[in-house]
């Protein structure tokens, strides 16, 4: 049974045509995978969907009624749930309460001063974060969360009002390869238990593959192409467009050779940031032990390790961003590790963090110009990389033709880039950058690779927390291994990907 119908869907900002006269069909039990380069419309298609934006053309029909007009509180009423390519919570309320505000709002109780919320439907709220795999974390207040433990958190409470329909922007976002599967192979078997029809975007083409029923595929607005998982990886123009020049479109091909021939060896010795004996708390909970890491000159360097390992605690901590820490950060021979983060960023030493802060009512431009720096010199007295927006434009020609553009109306792929050219615009030594090629096209992955090879080809060092470890493995000189909180590997980057024992082991491969 049909239960989605598009038609003439479109939607314009400015004079730039976001969603071009789209159409397609959902059915009743179906995971329909909406695909395309970042920019593309996908978000913008889902936001008209569930009543955020609405369309300038054409028609959402959902079970025969038009849902153009109608507010996201009457969508989401009519029984269509919606998960966000950012996940959100109440981060100060615990992972069951987060439910139980689902629940309470699905029973039209969320005004009632007659309910106790803390002991509203115990037994349902439970029975979600089972299936979601969160019973155990029930009590943990959202903060505390790894961003993957969040987005099974968000998807909990859009499963809260039983949804006919569920739109999943990007749900896999920041999980391992296993935990993408298994959310998957859960979403899967809702659908087709409930009925339940799916409609989800995702970068991550193993999962994409491997679950969706069909594909549709966008670009610059308009639809591409569509039909069965086998005929849209063999078609060339989505291949142009999307997939890159990867030989294959497994998540472990995603880049091409001629990265890899670029991938040289760190340039000088020099020892620029030295982490001694790092611990830091959540409250009362330690979550990294002792870690010890160098990054030198020039150099490319890998944090890996599972979610929840402590890859971006780590970074934080170094970022002076942990309210409690103990131990040593020796960045260019001073010891930052009690200085405030302003003065941390002041002193050269970048942080592009996991979830794209940018500031959305500003433009490309703007965010640029909030960035910006004096030029910089290296203890030896010899100029370091000077960054203006002519160059990063060159190096992230995307940005480029929309400098006007708002930050809030880009794409997930482009405010990643933003978010990666405004620390730029600091000149740092050193950059933390944190998951860079999560959430983006398999095109963005290649270029956010060629953009790395490039920073360390000037000698900009860089610390790399990521979980694709074929990305890692194509610009990384060496890897550290994380493993609840503690380094329990390190090794070259060759070695890493030579030793199948500790990947199985440690990174879930």
């Amino acid at each position: 049974m049909t239960l989605l119908r598009v038609s003439g869907l479109g939607k314009s900002f400015g004079g730039v045509k976001a969603v071009d006269g789209i159409d397609f069909e959902l059915a009743a039990g179906e995971l329909l995978a909406l695909i395309g380069p970042n920019g593309a419309g996908k978000s913008t298609t889902f936001n008209m969907l569930n009543g955020q934006l609405r369309a300038d053309s054409g028609s959402i029909l959902f079970d025969d009624q038009e849902l153009i007009g109608q507010p996201p509180r009457s969508i989401w009423r009519l029984g269509i749930g919606r998960t966000f390519q950012i996940a959100e919570t109440f981060s100060s309320f615990t992972v069951i309460e987060n439910v139980q505000m689902a629940l309470l709002s699905a029973a039209r109780l969320q005004w009632s001063l007659h309910t106790h919320a803390a002991e509203f439907d115990v037994t349902n709220a439970m029975h979600l974060l089972d299936q979601v795999g969160m019973k155990d974390q029930a009590a943990r207040p959202c903060a505390d969360l790894a961003y993957s433990d969040i987005k099974r958190v968000e998807l909990a409470i859009a499963l809260a009002h039983g949804p006919r329909l569920l739109l999943m922007d990007e749900p896999t976002a920041g999980m391992a390869p296993h935990e993408r599967h298994e959310l998957m192979a859960l979403v899967k078997k809702l659908a087709t238990d409930k009925q339940m029809a799916v409609l989800f975007t995702e970068h991550s083409m193993d999962v994409v593959f491997a679950h969706a029923d069909r594909m549709i595929v966008l670009a610059r607005g308009r639809l591409i192409a569509q039909g069965l998982p086998h005929v849209i990886r063999d078609d060339p123009k989505v291949q142009e467009v999307y997939f890159g020049t990867g030989s294959t479109f497994e998540l472990k091909h995603t880049g091409s050779s001629d990265l890899q021939a670029s991938h040289s060896t760190a340039k000088g010795v020099d020892t620029i940031l030295a982490v001694k004996d790092l611990s830091a708390w959540y409250g009362s909970a330690q979550a990294i032990f002792k870690v010890n890491l160098t990054v030198r000159r020039g150099e490319v360097v890998g944090l890996m390790g599972r979610n929840g390992a402590g890859k971006s605690t780590t970074m934080k901590t170094i970022m002076g961003l942990m309210s409690r820490s103990e131990g040593c950060v020796d960045f260019l021979g001073e010891n930052i590790a009690r200085w405030p983060t302003h003065k941390i960023a002041a002193s050269g030493l970048g942080f592009v963090p996991e979830d794209r802060r940018i500031f959305t009512d500003l433009t490309v431009l703007e965010n640029l110009e909030t960035g910006r720096r004096s030029s910089r010199r290296w203890p030896d007295g010899s100029a370091a990389p000077l960054w203006t927006t002519a160059s990063l434009f060159e190096l992230f020609p995307n940005l480029g033709e929309m400098p006007q553009r708002l930050g809030g109306k880009m794409s997930g792929g482009e405010q990643q880039m933003l978010t990666v050219a405004r620390t730029l615009m600091g000149n740092p030594y050193l950059v933390l950058l944190d998951e860079p090629s999560e959430g983006v096209a398999p095109l963005i992955v290649e270029q956010m690779a060629h953009m790395i090879l490039t920073l360390k080809a000037q000698g900009v060092s860089i610390l790399l927390s990521e979980q694709n470890v074929h990305f890692a493995s194509l610009v990384c000189d060496r890897a550290y291994v994380l493993e609840k909180g503690e380094i329990c590997y390190s090794s070259s980057m060759q070695d890493l990907i030579g030793n199948d024992e500790i990947r199985r082991q440690y990174l879930s491969m």
